[in-house]
């Protein structure tokens, strides 16, 4: 992990951080869930660096990506994607996205499907706009809120009973994720 870099480029009128293996090797893009951010993918990218350059962006509003206070609809963030890629330069990249950020792949592929080399989707949350809304206007963002006003090793403790069957690593990844996550209140 000692060559990879962290950058950050403009994309959708956004500033888009990024880790990235580096390499003269395919690309390959992993798309992280909510409330997560492109470091939730440090495991597989050690698996997946010999083979391939790893690209693992923090999607708006999520780790040290930009936070707009609008805007957080798929298309946005299919949007996003579509810039990094063209702003990093990436021929054919592989997509590989887990629950939001497997719907955002779905998004980009539906949109231009010989762009991509290849499309991985694990547990996509395919919701409808108007579904989008529903969740926005809920009480989700304040329910995240009470989490994370919550000590950490609480929720340490907790997410390690309620996923015994993960590493330590990636429950440790995800809860110190969750803690950096950038929940403002926005408008769609």
């Amino acid at each position: 992990m000692a060559a990879w870099t962290t950058g950050t480029c403009k994309a959708n009128g956004i500033d888009v951080r990024y880790l990235r293996t580096g390499g003269n090797k395919p690309p390959i893009v992993l798309l992280h869930g909510l409330t997560l951010n492109g470091a939730c993918w440090i495991p597989l990218a050690r698996d997946l660096e010999k083979n391939y350059d790893v690209i693992m962006p923090d999607a708006r509003g999520h780790g040290y990506s930009g936070i707009p206070n609008h805007s957080y609809f798929y298309d946005d963030l299919a949007s996003d994607v579509e810039n990094l890629i063209d702003a990093l330069g990436l021929a054919t990249p592989i997509l590989l996205g887990h629950s939001m950020g497997g719907m955002t792949a779905a998004l980009v592929a539906s949109r231009n499907l010989k762009r991509l080399r290849g499309l991985v989707l694990a547990d996509p949350t395919f919701l409808t706009l108007e579904r989008q809304r529903e969740v926005y206007e809920s009480d989700v963002v304040d329910q995240h809120r009470r989490i994370l006003n919550r000590p950490k090793q609480d929720l340490l403790a907790e997410s390690q009973d309620r996923h015994s069957r993960r590493s330590g690593e990636v429950i440790e990844l995800f809860t110190r994720q969750g803690f950096k996550l950038a929940l403002t209140p926005s408008k769609f």
